[in-house]
């Protein structure tokens, strides 16, 4: 096989940093380097490929067609080559371990402690970033590799092709109001309708169903209002007199006996979780690992669990 000389990684990763930064001269600061260095090393790169990647203005640079294709190789050769350190690393005494992941606030609130405990047990040193949100909010970055992996609601209509998709558990969801509310018996949806409800914002997953099934009984969408803090959800049910709809699991949270749950003669969907990552990039050890606790510890924290079929 003849031997192709290939670009240096690093050149790839100034590259990128001025697109980051905007600029030339704003990479250079980033990277501790010269400008000139930090232009020399650009235009090596274009010479390798023949072609100009991006144009220089006042303002700062813009991609061509062919920067554009450059980039996105670039960040995924550099995240693989993240991600090869970091198992490598993980194999000798004393090595850094890293792992990042996605989860919703359900996970937070049940077996999350136990999980990183035992993971903190197994890797004292690892460097663990977590993010809490609806998966929604995790899907670009788990296609292009920032994350690791996320955990998540699942909806059919998801496109998940491209991503490996762990069954975890199932679990009710609950309309849950404040305690100072008065309930005298199981009541239908349709007699919620003038209601203010607060929901988490996304546009897929459980919440997507539930949002078909709250208009079909006649709730208004303007009587939604939709925000990414679990905090915020349960103040304005506290204090604002909302309804909300969340697991039967965080109805009491921290202890707290302020909300109760409202019996509804209508049946909610069950909730189907789920550990997901891409199938562009190996996962990591430590990923995996952490991917397995989550299975081990949701199945003590949800003894009503059912399979969940894969969407592929």
């Amino acid at each position: 096989m003849d031997n192709i000389l290939l670009p240096k990684t690093q050149h790839l990763v100034v590259f990128q940093e001025v697109i980051r930064c905007g600029s030339i001269g704003s990479a250079a600061k980033q990277l501790r380097l010269t400008q000139p260095a930090v232009s020399k090393i650009i235009n090596d790169v274009e010479y390798y490929f023949g072609t100009e990647l991006m144009i220089r203005k006042n303002t700062g640079v813009t991609l061509t067609s062919a920067g554009q294709v450059l980039l996105a190789y670039a960040e995924s050769i550099t995240r693989e080559m993240k991600n090869m350190v970091s198992e490598i690393n993980s194999l000798s005494a004393g090595g850094v371990v890293d792992v990042s992941f996605g989860f919703p606030s359900l996970i937070g609130f049940t077996f999350l402690p136990g999980m990183m405990k035992t993971f903190k047990e197994l890797f004292p040193t690892a460097q663990v970033s977590m993010f809490e949100a609806q998966l929604s909010s995790f899907l670009p970055a788990l296609r292009d590799g920032r994350l690791d992996f996320a955990i998540g609601t699942l909806d059919d209509d998801m496109q998940l092709q491209d991503l490996h998709v762990e069954p975890l558990f199932e679990t009710e969801f609950v309309v849950v109001a404040s305690r100072s509310r008065t309930c005298g018996g199981a009541i239908r949806l349709d007699s919620l309708q003038n209601e203010q409800w607060v929901l988490p914002h996304t546009e897929m997953g459980y919440y997507k169903q539930l949002l078909a099934i709250l208009q079909q009984h006649h709730i208004n969408p303007d009587h939604i209002v939709k925000t990414d803090s679990v905090v915020t959800i349960y103040n304005l049910v506290m204090n604002a007199d909302f309804l909300t709809v969340i697991p039967c699991d965080m109805t009491t949270p921290f202890g707290s006996e302020q909300f109760i749950t409202l019996p509804l003669k209508d049946v909610l969907p069950m909730a189907r979780y789920a550990a997901i990552w891409s199938k562009n990039y190996s996962i990591k050890k430590s990923a995996s690992v952490l991917v397995g606790l989550a299975k081990h510890y949701s199945e003590q924290n949800f003894t009503r669990r059912r399979p969940v079929t894969e969407i592929n």
